[in-house]
């Protein structure tokens, strides 16, 4: 009798393709998509699934190509590498503003009057905590909150509000 995969296997097996897409792209800074379908061994479902979720988590970049060739290289987004530590006031602050909608970190210093270094640190610490996404237009970088974070902020700010106030 045939069982089904569950969404574990499922989760697993698209984490373990990711792996061997991005180990093809940092072996070159730019691949054909089937290039790269060829490299990794992957089918090319199993490749565009992969690449969708690479490209959702900013980990890698559709670049401009020829014609209806689809060309991927790894994304750098500008985020430092940060511990994932209670969010700062200026994270805070990014994050609220995000909410609901998408912008550069130039736009947004400017809304928010914060150096672009200081919105840079935000986006850090918000990435650390898997919070936002970004997406490439062009060479600029525009980041949003994940959907799940914006609809659980929702839910949990309540909460939070509520265990700070028992706690104090």
């Amino acid at each position: 009798m045939f069982n089904p995969p569950t969404l574990e296997d499922l989760q697993e097996t698209r984490r373990a393709n990711e792996k061997l897409v991005l180990k093809a792209l940092e072996s070159k800074p730019e691949w054909v998509e089937t290039e790269l379908a060829k490299t990794t061994s992957l089918a090319l479902s199993h490749l565009r699934a992969a690449l969708a979720s690479l490209l959702d988590q900013g980990r890698v970049r559709r670049l401009p190509g020829t014609g209806t060739r689809a060309v991927y290289g790894l994304a750098d987004p500008g985020l430092a590498d940060v511990p994932a530590t209670p969010l700062t006031e200026s994270a805070k602050k990014v994050r609220d503003y995000l909410e609901g909608r998408a912008d550069s970190a130039l736009y947004m210093s400017e809304q928010l009057r914060m150096t672009r270094e200081e919105v840079m640190a935000a986006l850090s610490l918000l990435n650390a905590h898997g919070m936002i996404t970004c997406t490439f237009v062009g060479s600029l970088v525009i980041f949003r909150l994940k959907e799940t974070q914006a609809l659980g902020q929702e839910n949990a700010a309540p909460e939070k509000a509520g265990r700070k106030k028992n706690v104090a």
